[in-house]
């Protein structure tokens, strides 16, 4: 069974979007929660329970029921998050780098779509 062009394009683009993830989510019991994959001097973005807006923070460390950080690197002002209220955190800087990524992808998926056509079109 051959596959056009465009059929291959969609599920390499598809394949590529859903092979990668910066967000990690929590559950409601904070002892199976796992908040090692959180590195210090990273930026995260932080969903908390019962708020839409996101916390953004430059993480520094951990206590026992808290995520500590700083809201920018020129910025000292300190954050200190309750971990039982983490929905999700978000990589900040691999999300950029994966957004990146998706554009560069389709960019060049279209052009191989468009240049098929083209070609296709000319050997009518």
């Amino acid at each position: 069974m051959r596959l056009s062009l465009s059929a291959k394009s969609i599920l390499l683009t598809a394949a590529f979007v859903f092979s990668s993830c910066a967000t990690t989510k929590y559950s409601d019991n904070v002892d199976q929660n796992n908040f090692s994959d959180l590195r210090a001097g990273k930026p995260y973005s932080f969903k908390l329970k019962g708020s839409t807006e996101r916390k953004k923070m430059l993480f520094s460390n951990l206590t026992k029921d808290s995520i500590i950080g700083y809201s920018t690197k020129r910025d000292s002002t300190r954050i200190a998050i309750a971990k039982h209220n983490v929905l999700e955190s978000k990589d900040l800087r691999k999300a950029n780098i994966h957004t990146a990524a998706y554009v560069i992808g389709t960019v060049g998926v279209a052009a191989i779509v468009l240049s098929s056509t083209r070609a296709t079109k000319n050997d009518e």
